[in-house]
């Protein structure tokens, strides 16, 4: 009895041990295919979020105005309309991904403390954590953030998770926004919360749990079951759970049928079925929502290209509209207005008419393309109201596009412009008055879209003011030229008069000794300057220069000088005679309005004078009288006779 106590108590000891190590090998093999699950799976789905946090961001970045961005400055600035027009143009991003929490804009001040600027948040987040208000502090910004705020030229995101002490645990990335000269405004953040992946972690862990309990069962009956089983069949299902714990479910245990090592085996195989079917199951599941992830990310990234292109527009309308305002010559605004629009835009032909005079023609003012130049040669004109788009849209102060120029009944076929497949037209207008029209053709087939017919009109906008503007400058050069022309026949008269009256012709000045000269000095170089306009220097035995002193363009008098000896005039001397000369040209002039008022203002004295001494006299024989008197004293050495004349032609 004895030794049969204690074989079976050995037996039960070795069917213990057997247990324990199936239990143990089971809760590897559990949690290790648990654990591999977990991560794996969570890295994937952490993975696909980073893609869409970038996504985001980058969209988020394009919508972002960052002129407007940099008006706001201080906190009052949050009620005003730029801050509600930057916070509804994010509130429409976040509204477009449920995963989203919040979007907001943040820069980063002088002392490298990170604000926020504009925040919007998810509506049913408003009450617990609210929008941050305009130059809150960012107390907890995520690594990401914090080590490459200064240095982020692209999108970036947070590599996991993280706790912040407003939006709790979230995945965070960032993208920078730019102003319209290039300048570096600030940062835009999108942040996904962690419910995101919670559910799906949480099913993961269900079924790891799930896992790890049916093996820990299994595995425990198994080992008191086949106690008394060889150790070879449980060598060879020991190698077999190390090959399942790599993910390799197809391993069978082997064993003779009806013994306990077989029971084992069988249960073996049927926990490493229920494994396999579990796993894939839970591959299947992340499969799906990985498929889903996916065509959101595709979905992100198509409306990421058609923004990209519309910045892209709006980049070029900022650039054309840069150029074309530089540009006041109307014959060289044009041109350039058709090959800058064909360049930014890609279109094979671009041309701008206006209007005649009549308004009954559109004529052709400029075109970028070779048949463009060969209408502009033969002076192209269309019938407003005729065939064609832009007598249509001439006539009628709307765009019109033609998709397929074969279908649209308005299109007017034109041999110079052989491979037109689509076009439009937009007017060109000036308030409600048309002046012309844009016309733009393209190689493609239904290349417009009502997008670019939008940015077209607004294109069209500009150039009809920079057209307006062209015409004005040209009016206002025209009137200049000929009220300068008109003021310089004004002063050469004047001067011609003045220097008549003048016993002076001018000075002369020599060592010590200042002498007038009476005649005029007609040296070579000063003919020669008095022709040309010209400083004009002569060197034979000496150096002679002659300046012309000039008021408005109209020469008035010469400053001539002469050296002693061959000398060379320095550029600092050239200066200052130059400076002299035209102070003396302003001077002479202030001179001569000085001597033409008092002499205006004598005559008006003596008038006035004579005035009151007829308006002093009682009757017509005194009135006469004092008249006469008065005449000869105001001139003398004439003689004065005054006579009035009857009605029958009889000197009274």
């Amino acid at each position: 009895m004895k030794r049969f106590f204690i074989t079976q108590s050995g037996v039960l000891r070795f069917r213990i041990r057997i247990a324990i190590t199936f239990l143990m090998v089971g809760l590897l093999v559990a949690g290790g295919v648990a654990a591999s699950l977990y991560l794996n799976s969570r890295a994937q789905l952490i993975n696909q979020i980073q893609k869409r946090a970038l996504l985001a961001a980058k969209q988020a970045a394009l919508q972002q105005n960052g002129d407007l961005h940099s008006i706001l400055v201080n906190p009052n600035d949050q009620d005003g309309v730029v801050y509600n027009t930057i916070k509804n143009r994010n509130a429409a991003i976040l509204a477009t991904d449920p995963d989203i929490n919040a979007i907001y804009t943040m820069r980063r001040d002088e002392n490298g403390n990170i604000y926020f600027v504009v925040e919007v948040v998810r509506e049913d987040l408003v009450d617990i954590r609210g929008p941050a208000r305009l130059g809150e502090f960012d107390t907890s910004p995520g690594p990401v953030l914090a080590s490459e705020i200064g240095t982020i030229q692209e999108a970036v995101v947070e590599q996991d998770f993280y706790k912040d002490s407003r939006a709790g645990d979230s995945l965070s990335a960032y993208s920078p926004f730019y102003r319209s000269d290039g300048t570096l405004e600030g940062i835009v953040g999108v942040d996904i919360s962690s419910d995101a992946i919670s559910t799906t972690q949480a099913k993961i862990r269900q079924i790891a749990l799930l896992a790890f309990l049916v093996v820990s069962v299994v595995m425990i009956a198994l080992g008191l079951i086949l106690g008394e089983a060889t150790m070879r069949p449980l060598e060879a299902m020991t190698r077999n759970a190390e090959k399942i714990i790599t993910g390799d479910f197809s391993q069978k245990a082997q064993s003779a049928v009806g013994d306990e090592i077989g029971e084992l085996a069988n249960s073996f195989n049927k926990m490493s079925e229920q494994l396999q079917s579990l796993i894939s199951g839970l591959e299947a599941r992340v499969d799906e929502r990985t498929r889903e992830l996916t065509l959101r990310s595709q979905e992100l990234e198509s409306i990421i290209v058609q923004e990209e292109r519309r910045a892209s527009q709006l980049q070029a309308i900022a650039q054309v509209s840069a150029i074309i305002n530089t540009v006041q010559k109307m014959d060289e605004l044009l041109p350039r207005v058709t090959r800058v629009v064909s360049d930014q835009f890609d279109y094979y032909h671009v041309g701008i008419f206006l209007l005649s005079d009549d308004g009954r023609s559109a004529v052709l003012g400029a075109a970028n393309s070779e048949g463009g130049q060969k209408m502009l040669a033969r002076n192209h004109r269309l019938r407003v109201g005729g065939a064609g788009i832009v007598g249509y849209t001439t006539a009628t102060g709307l765009a019109r596009v033609a998709l397929d120029v074969g279908d649209d009944a308005y299109f007017f076929d034109n041999p110079d412009l052989p491979n037109t497949r689509s076009e439009m037209a937009v007017p060109l207008r000036l308030g409600k008055k048309i002046i012309g029209a844009l016309d733009v053709q393209s190689e493609k087939a239904g290349a417009f879209s009502q997008a670019d017919a939008e940015l077209l009109s607004v294109l069209a906008d500009q150039i009809s003011v920079a057209i307006e503007n062209a015409r004005r400058f040209e009016e206002t050069q025209k009137s200049l030229s000929e009220a300068q022309d008109v003021y310089r026949q004004y002063l050469k008269t004047q001067w011609r008069e003045f220097a008549s009256t003048e016993n002076r012709i001018g000075y002369k000045y020599r060592l010590t000794k200042t002498e007038t000269l009476t005649t005029p000095q007609e040296t070579p170089e000063i003919l020669a300057a008095q022709q040309s306009g010209n400083v004009q220097i002569t060197r034979d035995e000496t150096a002679r220069m002659a300046v012309p002193i000039k008021l408005r363009g109209e020469v008035i008098g010469m400053l001539g000088l002469q050296s002693q000896n061959d000398r060379e005039w320095t550029e600092d001397e050239m200066d200052i005679i130059r400076a002299v000369a035209e102070r003396v040209a302003i001077a002479a002039e202030n001179a001569r309005l000085v001597t033409e008022t008092q002499r205006k203002a004598a005559k008006e004295e003596t008038i006035g004078q004579i005035s009151a001494k007829i308006s002093a006299s009682v009757n017509m024989r005194n009135i006469l009288q004092t008249t006469a008197e008065e005449l000869g004293r105001a001139l003398p050495g004439s003689e004065v006779v005054i006579q009035l004349r009857a009605q029958d032609n009889q000197t009274q």
